[in-house]
């Protein structure tokens, strides 16, 4: 089956992951539950879920743990500002969060902690960090000392003179680029407090993701993940404080996906250029449109969402459910999903070759024009039924949708349909664009090739 080769960024290059024998953890920050995420927070958490969908059907027995953090700044003023409890606020938005991420086809994480829940593992850690003369207290507040500490900067190739200023207030800290480990409790908190050596309080958010790593996963792990904003300061907090406090590495490789762009800006909150999953649906897309989408590029490269990318999903996506019906009605039943690729070996080889997704893609679809006009044999057509399967988990495609066909095309609309094939048989292709674009404005797509020599499918109604 081959062996996953992938991107570690704290290494810098692309190698072998190597299985253990063992439980093969892996971490993945998960969002802070006080608004909706965007689709950008959702390009990661598919990324993941793409590698760690790969992980599994190469054998690798992946365990993913992917956190909640639901206590911070903006968790505890969203709180305030509807006059909810803590807990009723982010329990609220959890939902929403994991609803959103049953639609996208998402693979359920193996463990799901919440920071508020693990506040005394992050107690014990940051005491560990006290009595090796790691961190400090001031005024109740706990910092990490980034001078006791001649690694930092190793993921993010920071020397110390690029080092900005880390969080927490400034008259607390002995250095700049010192940060928070645990926050006195402030009038700005509310209710929002917890007891602790130094006083009453609440955790720093690097804190969190450490402490809960360590719960579930121990040191030394498999594989850390998430955005590549991330990667400075937040996972560079994360491995000093742990490998400060444990004396072994937090995990031995690093993945980070690269930023959703829109109109040529980051996609985030702060700038509030942002599309949300519902924001999507109500373009009239479905998710599974949008999973496709996000896919599509790769990982580690910047992507740019448009609109148009949507629509390519909708005709890529039937593209593929084109054959699996052809397939389907000369096997007559479902067989059982194909323990290994033959057939379909090139896509599953090229996610093997750093999550390269759109490599196998291209293979697929290479192996869809290869297979327009071969003659359809039924043992073979079982075979590659039953590995397209295994291609649609992989990429965490829904499986019922393939099976359901489209409903035939209105009888005007097969008209104009076979008006432009005859029009472009004839070689008059202004008559043939005309109509082409006739079709588009009574929403339906057509694409050349097919046993007919055209393709007609359905497009989402969108706004102008």
């Amino acid at each position: 089956m081959g062996e996953l080769l992938l991107y570690d960024t704290m290494e810098r290059e692309v190698g072998p992951v190597g299985k253990t024998g063992g439980e093969f953890g892996i971490y993945c920050c998960g969002p802070t539950v006080y608004n909706y995420a965007h689709i950008g927070n959702f390009r990661t958490f598919l990324a993941v879920d793409l590698l760690v969908r790969v992980l599994e059907l190469g054998g690798y027995g992946p365990r993913l743990v992917r956190n909640l953090t639901d206590i911070d700044d903006k968790s505890i003023a969203g709180s305030r500002a509807t006059g909810e409890s803590l807990g009723a606020f982010t329990a609220r938005w959890t939902d929403i969060f994991r609803s959103d991420c049953k639609k996208l086809g998402l693979r359920e994480p193996d463990v799901e902690p919440r920071a508020t829940e693990h506040i005394k593992e992050q107690i014990e850690l940051i005491e560990r960090l006290l009595a090796k003369g790691m961190a400090y207290d001031r005024n109740g507040s706990v910092h990490f000392r980034i001078g006791a500490w001649p690694a930092y900067g190793r993921l993010s190739r920071l020397s110390e003179r690029e080092l900005r200023a880390g969080d927490g207030e400034e008259g607390e800290k002995e250095s700049p680029g010192d940060f928070v480990l645990w926050k006195a409790t402030k009038e700005s908190d509310g209710p929002v407090s917890y007891a602790s050596p130094w006083g009453p309080g609440r955790p720093g958010w690097h804190i969190e993701c450490s402490a809960m790593a360590l719960r579930y996963l121990g040191t030394n792990f498999a594989i850390h993940c998430g955005g590549v904003d991330l990667c400075f300061p937040h996972h560079e907090n994360e491995i000093a404080q742990t490998e400060a406090a444990m004396g072994q590495p937090m995990a031995r490789r690093w993945f980070h996906v690269a930023h959703l762009f829109l109109g040529g800006e980051k996609m985030s909150k702060s700038l509030g250029n942002l599309y949300t999953l519902n924001d999507i649906v109500q373009m009239g897309f479905r998710p599974v449109d949008l999973r496709y989408a996000l896919l599509s590029g790769h990982y580690r490269q910047p992507l740019s969402f448009t609109v148009d990318s949507l629509r390519s999903a909708v005709g890529a996506l039937g593209r593929i459910q084109e054959r699996v019906w052809t397939l389907l009605d000369c096997v007559g039943e479902l067989p059982p999903m194909a323990e290994r690729f033959d057939i379909l070996s090139a896509p599953w080889e090229a996610l093997l070759e750093d999550l390269n997704a759109p490599k196998a893609l291209g293979e697929t679809f290479l192996h869809l024009k290869r297979s327009e006009s071969g003659r359809m044999d039924p043992a073979d057509a079982r075979r590659e039924l039953a590995e397209w399967q295994r291609l649609y988990y992989a990429f965490g495609l829904p499986w019922s949708a393939a099976r359901e066909k489209q409903a035939p095309p209105p009888e005007e609309i097969l008209a104009l349909a076979q008006e432009r094939q005859k029009a472009r048989n004839g070689k008059d292709f202004a008559q043939s664009d005309r109509l082409r674009e006739e079709l588009a404005t009574r929403g339906w797509r057509v694409e050349d090739g097919g046993p007919d020599g055209y393709r007609l499918q359905r497009m989402p109604s969108l706004p102008r």
